[in-house]
């Protein structure tokens, strides 16, 4: 079991957010979170990459507790990569700076290595031309793809992937959404927040719905989105169809 999340709760205050969260993951196995806005799927992918500290429970990748206050969180976070709805680019790099800069300081590669590196990422994703943009001068689809290859330049374990397309115009969400499943078919390990309900039912290996602050409900997408048993998840379902969006 590559990733191993034991009765997690975390709150904010007097809001609880998580509550006795438990989540398994596989090496090279797909997760999708779905769930209302506010149920706790990006909370949950921010205390997996110790971006928030859990009150409570245990989390252990690949075989190292990392909830016991003595994990190098650098070190972690080499391993784990996080691509947020927004695409936090550095404006005043280009995309080439962008994407090389995280293994050239926290890798320790060379300049040239890092950059052919990042190179040949934007060839994968199709962006080899935009190389020398800087970020202000792409689409947000194209600045979401960027964000995800600067992700994938670390070459990291584990890739959690948090409403990446909550921002987009609904024009540019394909384009995202392409490159993401091209990373589900070489093997990838992911969790994905989405409120793509048909994006999640194609990549995914198990879909997880999550509900105030619980995994109420698990299991392969077609059980999950065909024949939920949880009548909470059969009623966010029901309210998903009927704004077309499944």
């Amino acid at each position: 079991m590559f990733l191993h999340v034991e009765n997690v709760s975390k709150s904010f205050g007097d809001l609880e957010v998580l509550k006795r969260v438990s989540l398994e993951v596989d090496l090279h196995e797909v997760v999708c979170l779905i769930g209302a806005s506010g149920s706790g799927k990006s909370t949950l992918l921010r205390c997996i990459n110790l971006l928030e500290r859990v009150d409570e429970g245990t989390i252990v990748v690949d075989g190292q507790t990392i909830t016991n206050g003595k994990v190098d969180v650098n070190a972690l976070r080499r391993d784990i990569g996080i691509v947020f709805q927004s695409y936090n680019l550095f404006p005043h790099m280009t995309v080439l700076q962008n994407v090389a800069l995280a293994p050239r300081k926290a890798r320790g590669l060379s300049r040239e290595r890092a950059e052919i590196a990042a190179k040949d990422l934007l060839e994968r994703i199709g962006l080899a031309e935009k190389a020398d943009e800087y970020p202000d001068r792409l689409s947000g689809g194209q600045q979401q793809r960027v964000a995800i290859a600067r992700a994938l330049a670390m070459n990291p374990k584990l890739l959690l992937l948090d409403e990446i397309t909550s921002a987009l115009d609904p024009q540019l969400v394909s384009e995202v959404l392409a490159l993401v499943r091209s990373l589900t078919e070489v093997g990838m390990t992911m969790i994905i927040a989405t409120h793509e309900m048909q994006f999640a039912r194609e990549v995914s290996d198990r879909v997880c719905f999550l509900d105030a602050g619980r995994i109420l409900e698990e299991g392969p997408p077609e059980q999950i989105f065909t024949a939920p048993t949880q009548p909470r998840t059969q009623a966010f379902l029901s309210r998903v169809i009927e704004a077309g969006r499944l």
